[in-house]
């Protein structure tokens, strides 16, 4: 019986794609080396983030550089010094630009992914057994990024 009941928990945490067990705290070195897309983003209760979805825009992006994370394709442009303590994403001195987003959902966009990236406590990073940056923050949301290719120099 207990044989059974341990078979029946592994096959279950197999077939939902639990990445629970597989995930890792990335490195430095592992967040420097993509640009990460957001591909899908839901909140405490898992329903989608719509507002961090912008028809016609390419996706919001994080790129991690030495001591500094850029937000990248939102209305206004983003960056802040990052380091890792443990899982934790802490973010410090940001600065953003002030442009006037004209599009309404392009200036809520840049209001969600402001409240997703910074608050205390800060979020946490892990990365998933497809390779996929997980950010979860204080309110419950829970952000995936797809990792891309670095701009050629």
């Amino acid at each position: 019986m207990k044989r059974t009941y341990m078979l029946a928990l592994a096959l279950l945490a197999i077939g939902s794609g639990s990445s629970a067990y597989a995930a890792s705290t990335p490195t430095t070195d592992q967040l420097e080396a993509h640009l990460w897309q957001l591909a899908r983003a839901t909140d405490a209760q898992g329903k989608r983030i719509d507002a961090l979805f912008v028809r016609g825009r390419e996706p919001y992006t994080l790129r991690f550089q030495p001591g500094y994370m850029s937000e990248l394709n939102l209305c206004n442009y983003a960056s802040s010094q990052y380091q890792l303590q443990g899982d934790r994403l802490i973010l410090e001195n940001g600065v953003v630009t002030t442009a006037g987003c004209i599009r309404a959902e392009v200036a809520e966009q840049q209001r969600r992914a402001s409240t997703l990236v910074n608050g205390r406590p800060a979020p946490t990073l892990a990365l998933d057994d497809n390779g996929s940056l997980v950010l979860r923050n204080v309110h419950g949301d829970t952000a995936i990024f797809t990792p891309a290719p670095l701009p050629v120099k």
